[in-house]
């Protein structure tokens, strides 16, 4: 797939921002070969947005849909709920703010009702799922086919060998958004719109619904390209952004809490190897001798926080694919390389 810069590199910019210009150019020529598939790709250090490339026949104000990546934003509305006073602790039982008529089954069950809202964050829930080693569930097709994914996940076993131990579960980060919507009476997208989107400046996004109508929290979530790499921003920011009009003041808006943040970057779990470890449905990884934390959706929907850099970088890819190349590799050996300093 061809790709074009939406505007020329500036050495200058560059080089003011961190960069090594030629190298970073260099990086920017490997990825049509690296990501074929790849759409949309993006990076700022320092807050100024230094590259952004699109894929030929792209146009600038697409929604890419991010798939899985859309899980680290229901945790983040989670963390802004909790600290908002609209949720419970992380250690409450789920099982008190879920519809009883289908909770009721699990009365007998003492370990379904040990499921507290910090297992679901950490995927640690022990509901029975089953997860392939590259995070295929098998499950997963018959769970968007029912005519109710609350039902469908309410009536899943808890497996007690798995209680507590990191599986890959979907059926988790989906209670994640029921339990939103139980807990403040608002629907998890609605809720992101108060909350989190349109404080940063987010106004214009898709949020798909599950068939008994709540907002989807393990996928679902579409955005531009620029508003992904906003997305990154405010997390590398610890939260908070400045006043419209204030730019260059030392007035700062929360938006999300800097404890959540660090609390979700976290590793709570080993995770996957080829992923890294989990906080709050973020991956953690080394990129190189590096901290890094990425929201993920299969096809090579990314946004990258990389704090010791101040570099946020996204990657937005075709999501139909069976198989996509992680940019780690990349972002290791060739963008960070690219950066002279921090």
């Amino acid at each position: 797939m061809n790709q074009h810069p939406s505007s020329p590199i500036q050495a200058d910019a560059a080089e003011q921002a961190g960069f090594d210009h030629g190298k970073l150019q260099q990086a920017l020529d490997t990825l049509p070969k690296l990501f074929p598939r790849m759409y949309y790709f993006a990076c700022a250090r320092h807050g100024q947005v230094i590259a952004e490339v699109y894929a030929e026949g792209v146009r600038p104000g697409q929604f890419y849909d991010l798939r899985s990546a859309t899980k680290s934003f229901i945790s983040t509305l989670v963390g802004i709920a909790i600290h908002r006073g609209d949720m419970p602790s992380l250690h409450e039982p789920i099982a008190d703010y879920l519809p009883q008529d289908i909770v009721s089954k699990h009365q007998r069950d003492t370990w379904w009702h040990r499921i507290t809202f910090k297992h679901l964050l950490t995927m640690t829930s022990g509901l029975l799922w089953e997860t392939g080693n590259r995070l295929g569930e098998r499950w997963i097709r018959s769970f968007h086919n029912s005519s109710s994914w609350v039902k469908y996940a309410l009536r899943l076993p808890v497996h007690p060998e798995r209680f507590g131990q990191f599986q890959y579960r979907s059926i988790d980060s989906h209670l994640l958004s029921i339990l939103l919507t139980s807990c403040t009476g608002i629907r998890a997208d609605e809720y992101a719109r108060a909350h989190l989107l349109s404080p940063i400046g987010i106004d214009h996004y898709r949020w798909d619904l599950s068939p008994d109508g709540h907002a989807a929290g393990h996928v679902g979530l579409w955005l531009t390209g620029p508003d992904m790499l906003r997305f990154g921003q405010l997390i590398l920011d610890g939260g908070s952004i400045q006043p419209a009009g204030n730019e260059g003041s030392d007035e700062r808006i929360n938006v999300i809490p800097s404890i959540w943040i660090t609390e979700s970057h976290r590793p709570y779990s080993p995770g996957i190897p080829a992923f890294g470890a989990y906080g709050y449905q973020w991956w953690l990884h080394q990129l190189g001798s590096e901290e890094a934390a990425c929201a993920v959706g299969h096809g090579g929907q990314v946004i990258y926080v990389v704090p010791s850099r101040s570099l946020t970088a996204v990657f937005a890819g075709n999501p139909h694919v069976c198989r996509w190349r992680h940019p780690k590799r990349w972002m290791e050996e060739q963008l960070l390389s690219a950066a002279t300093y921090s």
